[in-house]
């Protein structure tokens, strides 16, 4: 794309930019002021894509019609189709207050493939490229500095010797790095680009490599080894005369540096540990999928289901009673499991068109563009995001996740043929001028109210933090006053709910015995197996003598969670006290078993 030739009055152009700011902007923004440090990227993500969608509905009015890559059509249908099996799924779906942040993530990311197709093309590429590297650099940069321990932030050590960088996490990290990893060597290989910028890029490269090595996340650095294979293999064809043999050392330099400094960092146990939890989890989405095989329970519903298929053995592994188990680390498995066999089948009809087409066009050209390379770093991108997506969990969050669908868009546009524009357009008429004017003005008015539910769900993130923060202080009425404050829909307004019972019961005073008993039924509501509930709800029940509602309670949380000894002895004297001896006996050693079974278990 030559910067010269844009128009700045073109709202094809303000699209191309609202992607490309998300492309810079996700990677590198956090704040540390939320609960979760990926809030910022997700409100991002939504005020970014609501802009895109906006401005690409208000330009297909003003012109009168919604144009459409004729050669695209293909790749884009799945797409379509699937954004709308997940609407109409949701609409029915049970628990939409605690499934609203998952469903809408996943629109956002369907939306960013759409969008991203139809506004880019091949000519395109390489400035895109260029502006995504912007973002990587600087997360690489952070990421070296938080290895030689100059990381100025709070949030420094979080991992251990792990670096995450402006990820907060080290497996998203790890994840967006592996996919970004043949890009800057696309940009290397270029021998149309100044000798002074390629080095550099190559450079960085390798720099990106050690970062990635230092997350100590083994199963992404597979998808490193995978993604620069598949890099390598199209862009021998791609680049040309003598730079060809340095991008082939360059690449196993990368691979090299990631494992020299990642494979001493892992033992045995922990390998095995990791796959044991992968297996174990996989497992129980697998039971969980044999009650909705066909339709799914929803979009975004698996955090919300999940715990009462969770298998002990990952409590066990993971060594803690209160985990959340928010995806089951594959795609698949995830989508079954939410969407049913027709979000299986439209998910791989989406991916693997794409890197069907993505083949042929490779396999078909007659004759090499500079810009082959690029391609070529995109679609190992996005063949390398496909196999993180059945291996780890960060094909769902903002950045990484992202990233996968705004290079699938990339790739789809690099598919395209470039010929006479009009002929390669498929468009649909809209009506007259007048009710085109009526519905610019309420996409202007729904964007405007939807933005404005962004922002809110960014500053009930904050409250959720701020009450956290007076809980550990023990000021009960400040906490309470900041848990108010979350919103619905609020990707921590479950758990909120939850701490606010839990500051009711430790305040212990005149009446909260019973409103905690009601906050954790509230919580049930919105999410009927959360971590702990019914054991503190059985708490609360007992202090107000309702000892066999309390039961009750204890007998589910028992069917959750068999490792946890407490639950066990808490039934045990309750049934004791209302004459059940037999129960009671049976509630003891069940105690002892499952306290020999977490002493003895070594992960």
């Amino acid at each position: 794309m030559n910067l010269s030739s844009l128009h700045l009055d073109s709202w094809r152009f303000w699209l191309r930019s609202s992607l490309l700011f998300l492309a810079v902007a996700l990677p590198v923004a956090f704040y540390l002021r939320t609960y979760d440090s990926a809030m910022v990227k997700i409100t991002l993500l939504q005020l970014g894509i609501l802009a895109a969608a906006a401005i690409w509905t208000l330009g297909s009015l003003w012109e009168g019609r919604v144009e459409l890559p004729g050669e695209s059509l293909g790749l884009l249908a799945p797409a379509f189709l699937l954004l709308f099996w997940n609407a109409g799924r949701f609409a029915f779906a049970a628990h939409r207050s605690a499934s609203l942040h998952g469903f809408a993530l996943q629109e956002m990311f369907l939306l960013t493939f759409i969008l991203t197709a139809v506004s880019f093309s091949r000519r395109s590429l390489r400035l895109a490229v260029m502006i995504m590297l912007g973002g990587w650099l600087i997360t690489v940069l952070y990421g070296a500095a938080q290895h030689w321990g100059l990381d100025p932030f709070i949030w420094r050590g979080a991992f251990g010797e792990k670096v995450f960088s402006t990820f907060g996490n080290p497996i998203f990290f790890a994840v967006y790095l592996a996919l970004y990893a043949p890009l800057p060597l696309a940009v290397a290989a270029d021998e149309s680009l100044p000798r002074r910028l390629r080095w550099a890029l190559a450079v960085f490269a390798v720099v990106g490599a050690f970062v990635l090595g230092w997350t100590q996340t083994f199963l992404e650095i597979e998808v490193l080894a995978t993604v620069l294979v598949v890099f390598l293999f199209w862009a021998r064809l791609a680049s040309r005369g003598r730079f060809r043999p340095a991008v082939l050392a360059l690449s196993g330099l990368c691979l090299a540096a990631s494992l020299g400094v990642a494979v001493p960092a892992f033992t045995r146990k922990a390998v095995l540990n990791r796959k044991a939890f992968l297996v174990e989890t996989w497992k129980g989405t697998w039971a969980m999928i044999g009650n909705h095989p066909w339709i799914g329970s929803g979009p975004g519903s698996f955090w919300v289901e999940y715990p009462a298929f969770r298998r002990p053995r990952v409590i066990l592994i993971e060594r803690r009673h209160n985990t959340e188990t928010d995806h089951p680390e594959n795609e698949l498995l995830e989508q079954w499991s939410e969407a049913g066999i027709v979000g299986v089948v439209l998910w791989l009809w989406l991916f693997g068109a794409l890197l069907r087409a993505g083949w042929k066009s490779f396999s078909d050209s007659k004759t090499r563009a500079f810009d082959d390379v690029y391609g070529a770093g995109i679609y190992a991108s996005v063949l390398g995001g496909v196999l993180a997506s059945l291996l780890s969990l960060g094909s769902r969050f903002p950045a990484p996740g992202w990233m996968l669908f705004f290079a699938a868009g990339l790739l789809c546009a690099w598919c395209r043929r470039e010929s006479d524009r009009d002929s390669a357009v498929f468009a649909v008429p809209l009506p007259g001028k007048a009710l085109r004017s009526l519905l610019a003005a309420l996409v202007l008015a729904g964007a405007a109210g939807l933005a404005w539910g962004c922002v809110q769900l960014f500053q009930s993130d904050v409250h959720h933090n701020i009450a956290i923060y007076w809980s550990k202080e023990k000021k009960w009425d400040r906490a309470l006053q900041e848990y108010d404050g979350e919103v619905p829909g609020a990707p921590a307004y479950v758990m909120g709910q939850y701490f606010k019972g839990n500051v009711l019961l430790d305040r212990g005073g005149a009446g909260d015995f019973q409103k905690a008993a009601d906050q954790y039924r509230a919580v049930r509501a919105l999410a009927p197996n959360y971590v702990q509930v019914h054991f503190q709800e059985a708490v609360a029940l007992s202090k107000l003598g309702l000892k066999q509602e309390a039961i009750s309670r204890l007998e589910t949380e028992t069917r959750i969670d068999p490792a946890w000894d407490e639950p066990w002895n808490f039934l045990s004297r309750l049934y004791r006290e209302t004459n059940q001896p037999e129960k009671a006996a049976l509630a003891a050693q069940r105690k002892k078993a499952a306290k020999a079974e977490w002493d003895a278990f070594s992960p």
